[in-house]
């Protein structure tokens, strides 16, 4: 048998015969210049092909036998077209999805349909053809990831002895929890060296480390340690217009506690509570906030908004990010604002619209996902979205210090509330240095690493941060058989981080 994308094909056609190629095909770049002989210059090995035989009928092919002469009366026959209808559906994709084959349990393909697919034209209820099979990145996967957590240290490296049992080389993903500050990644193994992170040059200048005044994450003390220490509905926001008369309170879903708002509607205006969180006391030209936040409408006829704010010394709005839903619809807004310097506020172009439903193609704050976050570096700003950064550059923001987060969420003129809005966690983080890259301690205790030699990405709490990989730096590979990784951390870092290596072994 034979599942396309996670679909069992079964029930559409029965797999007669599986064509597989010992190994792929191989190019080779040869210069014939020696007298005797040729010189290799290069090798590449191509995409795998499987083709498949399979027949279509339109009845049980299990009641019958000898197909081509025998038609028993107990039996319906139809017409084959709405069967090939079907399983063209099935196969018209348009990037590689999963296949398995039930003689290779324990394995999948990343395969695309190619080429036209033509039935032999046997008979109108019953009928074969060969399926052809593109395998772009050339290998078979295990469907399980073969997973390490076991190390030993030596001279401050963890070492992890691994074996891979493929004949090709594996992709690791590498993960860490911090356990204490820390601010640098160095791996070694037979494939070559990656850097992640502040390289600790030893004659450059001393810098001080950023400072962590709360985080109120599931790594942290938790949302619900937030709500207990925020100053209740006391945020300075971006237009001022919001009446902070609502309750929040933390509940339970899918598995994780979320800041909710208290769901009574009140005529008129919008209502709102809030949490308000202290910053250092000196200020701070350079924050960087994360947070993670839900945001899916159950109906059409719901609005409401969150908002994740910082103010000033002076007590005015600073800048902050908006999610609000003021339409009916799924539409919903994604907008950066700073302060206009006049006491107001100005929106900018770091505007995004999304649709408030469950798909992970059209809500990036679906409850599977929200990470979010805004860094600034006095007069610089980045934001996160859909998966990338955008930076400007906001001239009103020049040597104005943060002097608290506020975090609100709130109804719009007594309309029905957005089902699912909740904030999952935040914290802050006060940096002492002007420029993202030479923040000697960028990894808090508890925060998330994840080095991803998969899709080449490095994510920190789920944010993208390919800028902290070091130049020159080479994606590693796990070799065939036995191997070792060596991990080293700064040299200031107390407790090594929990790590774990995870890779999918691969056949040709």
């Amino acid at each position: 048998t034979m599942s396309f994308n996670s679909i069992d094909t079964s029930p559409l056609l029965k797999v007669l015969k599986v064509k597989r190629q010992i190994g792929n095909e191989r190019s080779v770049t040869s210069n014939s210049s020696p007298k005797l002989g040729i010189l290799l210059q290069k090798v590449k090995t191509d995409a795998k092909i499987i083709e498949v035989e399979v027949s279509l009928a339109s009845f049980d092919i299990s009641k019958i036998s000898f197909v081509d002469t025998v038609q028993p009366s107990n039996i319906s026959f139809g017409n084959i077209n709405k069967i090939r209808e079907q399983v063209a559906g099935l196969f018209n994709q348009d990037e590689e999805r999963m296949l398995v084959f039930s003689d290779e349990p324990d394995r999948y393909y990343k395969a695309i349909l190619i080429d036209k697919t033509e039935l032999d034209g046997i008979q109108s209820w019953y009928d074969t053809a060969k399926l052809t099979f593109l395998i772009p990145d050339g290998v078979a996967h295990s469907t399980s990831y073969k997973k390490i957590t076991d190390f030993t240290e030596s001279d401050g490296k963890v070492i992890f002895n691994i074996t891979n049992n493929g004949n090709v080389e594996a992709l690791p993903i590498v993960t860490a929890k911090m356990n204490s500050e820390n601010g640098y990644f160095g791996l070694v193994n037979p494939s070559g060296v990656m850097e992640v992170g502040d390289r600790e040059i030893i004659d450059s200048e001393t810098r001080k480390f950023s400072e962590r005044p709360f985080d109120y994450t599931d790594t942290g003390t938790g949302i619900k340690d937030g709500l207990a220490k925020g100053q209740k509905n006391m945020a300075i926001l971006n237009d001022g217009t919001e009446i902070f008369d609502k309750g929040l309170f933390i509940g339970p879903w899918l598995g994780r506690d979320h800041l909710f708002l208290e769901n009574t509607p009140s005529s008129g205006g919008n209502h709102a509570g809030s949490l308000t969180f202290d910053l250092p006391t000196d200020g701070s030209l350079f924050d960087y906030i994360w947070w993670r936040q839900v945001f899916m409408a159950g109906a059409f006829n719901q609005y409401g908004f969150i908002k994740v704010m910082v103010s000033d010394s002076d007590g005015k709005f600073l800048y902050g990010l908006e999610t609000i839903k003021r339409k009916a619809g799924l539409e919903t807004e994604y907008n950066f604002m700073v302060t206009d310097g006049k006491g107001g506020y100005k929106h900018t172009d770091l505007r995004w619209k999304f649709e408030a439903n469950d798909e992970n193609k059209d809500n990036p704050f679906n409850p599977a996902r929200g990470w979010s976050d805004i860094k600034r570096i006095d007069d610089k700003v980045s934001v996160f979205w859909f998966g990338s950064r955008y930076e400007r550059t906001f001239s009103e923001l020049k040597g104005k210090k943060s002097a608290k987060l506020h975090v609100a969420l709130g109804f719009i003129n007594g309309n029905p509330l957005v089902t699912r809005m909740y904030v999952d966690g935040i914290k802050y983080r006060k940096d002492n240095v002007a420029f993202g890259y030479n923040i000697p301690n960028p990894y808090g205790v508890g925060s998330n690493i994840v080095i991803n030699g998969e899709n080449k990405t490095f994510l920190v709490d789920n944010i993208a941060k390919l800028n902290h990989v070091v130049d020159y730096s080479k994606w590693l590979k796990i070799p065939v058989g036995t191997s070792t990784l060596e991990i080293s951390t700064s040299s200031w870092n107390n407790i090594k981080p929990t790590f774990s290596i995870a890779f999918e072994e691969r056949w040709l």
